[in-house]
């Protein structure tokens, strides 16, 4: 017992507001250095080619001590809103009154409560303030980052919607070898053995089921739709152009609307779901 009250008085030394201050702005190096951050590998696109992209409203980059001020607290109940609002200005200034923008911070969207990805010049705040609480409780990273996007279209009569309000649509993530400049494999983004045992939501099972063609009344082919794309992918990709600083194999996810394909996230391979190394060498060996 005197080991442990001695081992934790050497804790409570040691966790002093200076130590405290420099692990802090040590999380914040780390995060702006992190290669799945928007900004570091946005940047690295030249030219779009073929494919569509959401536009960037804003892509703002927090200073350190602007880090501090949104993650105070993490009672929403005692958040300084207005400290949050000065720092945001930049951003609320490019914001329309009264749109709905799709957001995220540098590394973490939160999809799976889709609420808090949407945002207005009125509460976009809030939601950053949600965003980066669930993203510190995972350790996703990119809490010193903020992007802003305009919200892809989509026709709300026709397309079904799970997490708490995302439109589920066809979507695609294609690993991506820049050393070689191909493609590895393409997998479908939604594949159902692996999404559908992680839903937790009765009605989030049954639309998933209906969108994969496992219940009456669906007559679209997802498989059918699911090929064209790999296909058109397979023949527009080298339309997609980056510079020389992205290096091995990264993940790159398309989401298919209206026949527009949209690059929608990037992310090192290793680090993505669906990541086969077993696979690429099957395909160096052949």
């Amino acid at each position: 017992m005197k080991e442990f009250e001695l081992t934790l008085n050497e804790m409570v030394k040691q966790y002093t507001p200076e130590y405290l201050k420099e692990l802090s702005k040590k999380h914040y190096k780390e995060d702006r250095e992190c290669p799945e951050c928007f900004s570091n590998w946005y940047s690295h696109i030249i030219d779009f080619g073929y494919f569509k992209h959401s536009n960037i409203v804003a892509n703002q980059i927090f200073t350190f001590e602007e880090t501090e001020v949104i993650h105070e607290t993490d009672d929403i109940n005692k958040v300084n809103w207005n400290k949050i609002n000065e720092i945001l200005k930049l951003t609320l200034d490019k914001m329309e009154r009264g749109k709905i923008y799709n957001i995220k911070n540098g590394c973490f969207s939160n999809k799976y409560d889709f609420s808090t990805c949407l945002a207005t010049k009125d509460n976009l705040a809030k939601q950053l303030w949600k965003i980066n609480y669930i993203s510190c409780m995972y350790d996703t990273g990119g809490e010193t980052e903020l992007v802003v996007r305009e919200l892809i279209p989509y026709c709300k009569e026709k397309t079904p919607v799970i997490y708490n309000g995302m439109p589920l649509r066809e979507e695609v993530r294609v690993f991506y070898n820049f050393d070689k400049k191909k493609i590895e494999y393409i997998v479908d983004y939604w594949d159902y053995d692996y999404c559908y045992k992680n839903l937790d939501n009765i009605s989030d099972k049954i639309v998933f089921n209906w969108f994969h063609n496992k219940t009456a009344g669906r007559n679209e082919g997802h498989k059918l739709k699911l090929e064209n794309i790999k296909t058109t992918i397979c023949e527009k990709i080298k339309t997609l152009k980056f510079d020389d600083k992205l290096k091995g194999i990264w993940s790159i996810d398309f989401l298919n609307e209206e026949h527009n394909l949209y690059l929608v996230d990037m992310a090192r391979g290793f680090r993505s779901a669906y990541w086969d190394e077993s696979k690429i060498k099957e395909r160096e060996e052949n």
